[in-house]
This record gives structure tokens, C-alpha cells and sequence, in this order.
């Protein structure tokens, strides 16, 4: 609930006498306020870190405000509530979607000393009478009550607006200064892509989560976070007493590995991961929990990852076809014309009818057949495949040639 400032003239007291007292009045609040009389040509340097700033501006002649720093685009609406008297009041550096000028709309606090529609406010002093234009109370609780959130500072003067105003620096205080609690949101966190993790705050009574992105209840003291990336979260909470504290915690979100299984023969291997579980059909394989692994019957073959901050990844499945009690003898084929747009070709003095299959560089089954016993060479067509490097394997009883060779069309 946003505070109406009643009361302000008795903060002003303890708060901002004097034009000159620079500070933040709220280090919880989102809500920026530059008033005055004469107008200008000013630089508003958002130099912080804050979510959803909203900035209030009013003046009596026009202005013209740039919006610049490294965290504008934390910048979320920007409106003008003034007389605008040539019409030239304009705001740059931000999404023009987010920027209202509206001219003397009507006040939300009646002020007897203060003009009915918004036009001016120049003076911090709340006991002073303004003569025609809006009182301090009347400034303050017109975009405290038209900006969603609280106010962080409000910076009113009588003459032009001129030069770069640093958010850091903040404004004159003139709703007071808040009192503050503390509170603990904890210490930063790692999670893995796609998981949960539960964040919880404590001493204050209520509590406000932002961004929102990813948050189960950020109403809420503990609260489910599931970024899809690195997140740093601001809590704001507010104590029985109406005190605010803001901490923040960090929820660094760890991208999953991508193995990719690289087939040598009959030996597959994978890099990246810290330990490893190899699976032949779905079905983990005893004792498998290296980085490579040889296969000795066919099947298909995949392998979960592990990497150094815990995350797992599992690769696709390879297809291997080898003889059902292994392989006593492995050689490399020669094979031609390499690289080739239509078929290569081979001998094998072995003889007899050959099993053959190619596979794509990833591990997946491109082709495979039997060949018939031949005198001179072997031949397989491979003009279907697609362009990129292929591995080709042989098998003869308990024996295997294999052969890498490019397609180029």
C-alpha cells in the first residue's frame, strides 16, 4: 500500500529544511520526483540498479529530459503532469510506449493553499504557501498515488532544471526520511537449467519480491524461484512499525551440459563432464562410468553427463552394430573416391557377405545393408546423403574395418 503524505509537513521537520539536504528519503522505493517552476533542459542518470523506476516530472514551463546511465532501461513509465506552457515539454532515451504528458490533470489531495490541477511545485518546505501552484503535499501525493510502488526521493526547486542529475545523488527529501529495517534474504544461490529453488526472506512482516519472473508468490517470505536465467532478486519488506529494508540474493542458473558421443570404432567417448553413466538400450551398464566406453554388443547407446557444478545432461542415442561376442580385429578401411558425391568403394580380403553401416558424425544411423561377396571391390551408393562427414563400418564375422569419408554436392 503506498503511504499518502498527510502528515508531511511534520516530517519535514526531521527531513529536508533546506533545498540543498541531497539523500534518499526511502532506499526501498521506486519512485523518482523532479518538480519546479521554470522549466529546463535536463539529464536524469539512472546510475543504479533499482527495479521498475518510475519517474514523476512537473513544471510549469516546458522541459526537456533525456534519460541516460547504465541501468535506464530499468526505466519502466515516465509521466509529465504540468502546464507545459509552449508545448515542448518532450523525454528521451526511453521507449516513447512509456512516457504519459499530460497537461494540469486534476489533483488527488485538495490543498487549500494549493492550485486545484497540477501545474508547479518549487519548494520543499511544506509550510510554505506556493501562490499558484501545487503544494509540496499536493506534488508528492499526485504521483505517489498515479506511479505503482513507493517513492524513493522527490527533488524540487524554483529555477531551471538545467544539466545531469545522478539517481545515486538522490533529491531533497521532501516526504521525509523512512525509517529502516533489516532484513535477510540469505546467500546467493546455484541451481541447474530447469530447476527449483526456494528463497526465503526474514525480519519484516510483509514482503515484496521483484522482478516477478520465475516466482511462485512474491508476496510471500518464502517464495519457489525457477529462472530460466541469472537472476538477482530485490525483496523489499516493511516491519509493524511501517519500516522498509531491501536486501537482494542472486540465483545463478547453470546451463545443462550437451554431450555429444564421438564414435571411434567401436569405442565411444564424450567430453565436459566430471562423471559419467553410459546406457546401452535405456538400461544403465554396470561399471560404465568413464568418459569412453567400447562396445561389445549391439544396441543403442547413450551417456549422462555430469558437470562440475552438478548439472547432468544426457546425449542422444547412438545405434552400433557389432557381433554378438566382440571384435578380435579392427582395422582401417581405405576407401575412394573420398571425398565422393556418389558412392565409394573398398576391398576386404576377409570375403563373404558384409554387414555395413554409415553413421553421421553425431552417432545417428544414416544408412546400412548387407553386401554380396566380391571379387574385386565393394561398393556403397551414398548420393542420398547429405553433405558433412560420415563413418562407415564393416563387419565380418568377428572382425571390423572402419572408415571416415565426406559427401560434397
Amino acid at each position: 500500500m503506498r503511504n499518502h503524505y498527510a502528515l508531511l509537513s511534520f516530517f519535514v521537520l526531521f527531513g529536508c529544511m533546506q533545498l540543498q539536504a541531497q539523500g534518499v528519503c526511502n532506499p526501498a522505493g521506486n519512485i523518482l520526483i523532479y518538480c519546479n517552476y521554470d522549466g529546463g533542459n535536463m539529464t536524469i542518470n539512472i546510475d543504479e540498479n533499482i527495479p521498475d523506476i518510475r519517474i514523476g516530472i512537473c513544471t510549469y514551463e516546458s522541459i526537456s529530459v533525456a534519460i541516460t546511465g547504465t541501468y535506464a532501461g530499468n526505466v519502466t513509465q515516465v509521466l509529465y503532469a504540468g502546464y507545459d506552457n509552449d508545448g515542448t515539454t518532450s523525454v528521451t532515451g526511453v521507449d516513447a510506449g512509456i512516457v504519459d504528458i499530460l497537461l494540469y490533470p486534476p489533483v488527488t489531495l485538495f490543498d487549500v493553499d494549493g492550485y486545484p490541477y497540477m501545474i508547479c511545485a518549487y519548494e520543499c518546505d511544506t509550510t510554505y504557501v506556493p501562490g499558484g501552484c501545487n503544494t509540496v503535499d499536493q506534488a508528492v501525493d499526485y504521483f505517489d498515488t498515479t506511479l505503482p510502488g513507493t517513492i524513493r526521493y522527490s527533488y524540487m526547486q524554483y529555477g531551471v532544471l538545467t544539466g545531469t542529475y545522478n539517481m545515486s545523488n538522490g533529491g531533497n527529501c521532501c516526504v521525509g526520511a523512512a525509517c529502516v529495517t533489516a532484513i535477510d534474504a540469505g546467500q546467493d544461490v546455484d541451481i541447474c537449467a530447469g530447476e527449483t529453488t526456494s528463497l526465503s526472506v526474514t525480519g519484516a512482516l510483509t514482503y515484496a519480491w521483484s522482478p516477478v519472473t520465475g516466482l511462485s508468490d512474491p508476496d510471500a517470505a518464502t517464495t519457489d524461484a525457477s529462472p530460466t536465467e541469472t537472476t538477482t532478486y530485490i525483496v523489499t519488506g516493511t516491519d509493524a512499525d511501517g519500516c522498509v529494508g531491501i536486501d537482494t540474493i542472486t540465483v545463478t542458473v547453470h546451463p545443462l551440459p550437451e554431450p555429444d558421443i564421438e564414435i571411434t570404432g567401436a569405442t565411444l567417448s564424450v567430453t565436459g563432464g566430471v562423471s559419467y553413466q553410459w546406457y546401452q538400450d535405456g538400461t544403465a551398464i554396470p561399471g560404465a562410468t568413464e568418459s569412453s566406453y567400447t562396445v561389445t554388443e549391439n544396441g543403442l547407446y547413450s551417456v549422462v553427463v555430469t558437470d562440475a557444478n552438478g548439472c547432468t545432461g544426457t546425449s542422444g542415442e547412438v545405434n552400433m552394430i557389432i557381433q554378438s561376442i566382440g571384435v578380435s580385429s579392427m582395422h582401417v578401411l581405405p576407401v575412394y573416391p573420398n571425398p565422393t558425391n556418389d558412392y565409394i568403394q573398398f576391398a576386404y580380403a576377409a570375403g563373404g557377405d558384409l554387414k555395413w553401416q554409415i553413421l553421421a558424425m553425431d552417432g545417428a544411423l544414416a544408412a546400412q545393408g548387407i553386401l554380396s561377396e566380391s571379387t574385386t571391390a565393394y561398393r556403397i551408393p551414398v548420393a542420398d546423403l547429405q553433405t558433412g562427414l560420415y563413418m562407415l563400418q564393416i563387419i565380418s564375422g568377428d572382425s571390423m574395418g572402419t572408415a571416415r569419408f565426406m559427401v560434397l554436392h
